[in-house]
């Protein structure tokens, strides 16, 4: 049988996971896989350092191990080994409000409470505020039918101003670093709107949810995994098995454009045509059966040029936001703050300059030698669009000056690190769904052409691991 050449445009993890899916399918046609990543690492978001005893993840840290198509995937590799999770006694989380830290009450089910006590004790909400939230028990639901709605509205509506202010944009909107009034809530976190759906109140909801979990012994699992020697693991994992099996990975490698080959018709077996920027600065061209686009969306936009007006304009369509990270190590004896948790997540209304922090020693095992502490710091975002616009070295003052006031750090830090992302997270605003489905309804015009990746559907590692799985199904299917 004939080997099905794919070209795969993107080396993130899901055009990784894509390429790694079909060269070890025991079933279906062999397949002769070429990866294309335009920048000189592979990983995308996902970048990993190691240095002086430190492991210093710039982008994802983690992901989410609810949803277990990375954590398979892990352990598929030969990972499971690796697989850590939080520090169990450090699993609370700060935001500062009127001056002062204070820890998130327990109990809280994204931004819903479900325990009264420490809700009701907490000092973050005012008592209307706590009123206006238990105010969800009794209000009627919005029917499904009227549609999609965004993160802020739904909140405002269901729990309130003040827990769209203190918890909600911070929480939630930060996950994405974007604004809470464009972001979708049932294209980012579908499992609320469920909630309302199935029980007509997210406190009902989350406490049904709850009393169905059997009781464990000891601290509850950790929400979240990650990989001993940083997520970039993962990355280096997932390249050598491309490589073993026969995969051609080439960085540095920019798509020019992707096109139908000339003797394509219409909804018949298709050839393409992909041309990229090859390290001599010639164009070269590859002919493939399938193409998998992994890449942002504007870069695919890019790359599709005139294949479809709508296609394109619905894929420009799709916004992004950049982020920077700035990492910061200290000797440990000059930080006073205990670092008794994985981070702070800070209100807009708090104007600060960083968007939150995460306190990554604490976070997780073996991130840092004993006597040091290592810090992340978020910054930019819808809240600071034009950060990155200052140089590595006034990022790195910015970090500092925000931790001193926050967490009273004084001393130089030992290491300093930034690490940047350009138009690089995926903004899944109101009406995502839909754009989405036209997208790929779109796309089955253009027998071969397949789409995954954070800008589709999911932007966490698990989800583009499902994408990407599902990809390469599709590309076995034809």
């Amino acid at each position: 049988m004939t080997a099905r050449r794919v070209v795969v445009v993107g080396g993130g993890v899901t055009g990784l996971v894509v390429a790694y899916r079909l060269l070890s399918a025991q079933k279906g046609p062999r397949c002769e896989v070429t990866l294309l990543e335009s920048r000189a690492r592979l990983g995308g978001n996902i970048q990993t350092e190691r240095e002086g005893g430190f492991v210093i993840d710039g982008g994802p840290d983690s992901f989410v191990a609810a949803k277990p198509f990375a954590t398979d995937l892990c352990k598929e590799l030969g990972l499971g080994e690796r697989l850590i999770g939080t520090t169990p006694k450090n699993r609370r989380v700060y935001i500062p409000r009127r001056g002062a830290l204070h820890t998130m009450p327990e109990g809280l089910v994204l931004a819903v409470p479900t325990r009264f006590l420490p809700f009701a004790r907490t000092p973050l909400f005012s008592l209307p505020g706590k009123a206006r939230m238990a105010l969800d028990l009794v209000l009627p639901q919005r029917p499904r039918e009227k549609g999609d709605e965004s993160i802020g509205s739904f909140l405002r509506r269901r729990l309130g101003a003040e827990a769209l202010d203190v918890l909600g944009e911070p929480l939630l909107g930060g996950i994405y670093a974007g604004d809470v009034d464009l972001l979708s809530i049932r294209s980012t976190f579908p499992q609320l709107a469920d909630l309302e759906d199935r029980y007509g109140s997210l406190i009902r909801g989350a406490l049904a949810e709850r009393r169905k979990k059997p009781a464990t012994k000891g601290p509850p699992p950790s929400p979240f995994h990650s990989l001993l020697g940083g997520m970039g693991e993962l990355i280096e994992a997932l390249a050598r098995r491309i490589e073993k099996a026969g995969g051609d990975i080439r960085v540095g490698a920019p798509v020019v454009s992707v096109e139908r080959s000339s003797a394509a018709e219409a909804n018949a077996p298709s050839r393409w045509v992909v041309r990229y920027g090859a390290r001599d600065g010639q164009t070269e061209s590859i002919e493939a059966d399938d193409v998998v686009m992994a890449a942002p969306a504007h870069a695919a936009a890019s790359a599709l040029g005139e294949i479809d007006a709508e296609l394109g304009a619905l894929l420009r369509g799709i916004p992004y936001v950049s982020t920077g990270t700035v990492v910061l190590a200290y000797a440990r004896p000059d930080v006073p703050h205990p670092l008794d948790a994985v981070g702070m997540v800070i209100p807009k209304d708090e104007r600060r300059r960083i968007l939150a922090a995460t306190f990554i020693s604490s976070k997780w095992a073996g991130r840092a030698p004993q006597d040091a502490a290592l810090v992340r710091v978020f910054v930019g975002g819808h809240r600071d669009p034009g950060a990155l616009a200052s140089s590595d070295e006034a990022l790195v003052s910015l970090a500092r000056e925000e931790l001193g006031s926050l967490l009273g750090i004084r001393a130089a830090p030992m290491l300093a690190r930034v690490f940047r992302y350009e138009q690089a997270n995926a903004q899944p605003i109101v009406g995502h769904a839909a754009r989405v489905w036209r997208i790929r309804d779109i796309a089955r015009r253009f027998p071969g052409l397949h789409f995954a990746g954070a800008a589709f559907d999911g932007v966490g590692i698990p989800d583009c691991v499902r994408q990407a799985n599902e990809a390469a199904a599709a590309v076995a299917a034809r």
